[in-house]
């Protein structure tokens, strides 16, 4: 199984994204945004998805979705 990786960080770190999910008031989006951070860590997505508890295959759109456009998708609430 090949690892998730962050092709793109759009200029955010994981410490950035932790502040960022500490604003976000919609828990479906804080989790997104952790499950994104969790992989930028180098965390592997099984593991990231055990975490979120969510599918493999949905961190792995979370991942794909991130490297696209940063959290533009993602609203701050």
């Amino acid at each position: 199984m090949k690892r998730l990786n962050i092709t793109d960080n759009h200029g955010w770190t994981p410490r950035k994204l932790r502040k960022q999910e500490r604003k976000i008031k919609n828990a479906h989006l804080r989790q997104r945004v952790m499950a994104v951070r969790l992989v930028m860590e180098g965390y592997l997505g099984k593991d990231v998805a055990s975490m979120v508890n969510v599918c493999r295959q949905t961190v792995s759109h979370y991942v794909s979705l991130f490297n696209e456009g940063g959290l533009e998708p993602y609203p701050s609430s």
